[in-house]
């Protein structure tokens, strides 16, 4: 009776134990139209540090070996791959925003410096 118990336990638990990622946001367009060239590269800098809380979250722990006994990790590994998607997307949507506005260190601009110095 008392294995019954510890199992059933053991099982609520893992339910619970999917690990919680942060899930950032695209820029949208009014957003990037709002912000300049600065404060984009400071959005940058803030979504590395989300892909930094990523990785953070997705080292083994207590939820890691829970989250296994549940669903054999399934939970936490589609928890995961959303945040990277969705970090991914907010990078994309910020870069787009640079090369549009042409900021410095945008991969238009750099060409655009490099091609100057051909001539």
């Amino acid at each position: 009776m008392r294995v019954v118990l510890i199992a059933g336990l053991a099982l609520v638990m893992a339910g619970c134990a999917t690990k919680r990622y942060p899930i950032a946001t695209s820029l949208g367009a009014a957003e990037a139209g709002a912000l300049t060239c600065r404060e984009l590269e400071i959005e940058l800098l803030r979504a590395e540090e989300v892909r930094r809380q990523i990785s953070q979250t997705a080292e083994v722990d207590w939820r890691s070996v829970a989250g296994f006994l549940g669903d054999y990790g399934i939970g936490n590994a589609m928890a995961k791959n959303d945040a990277d998607k969705a970090i991914n997307a907010r990078v994309a949507s910020i870069r787009a925003a640079q090369v549009e506005k042409r900021c410095a260190g945008s991969p238009v601009s750099s060409l655009g410096s490099w091609l100057q110095g051909l001539h």
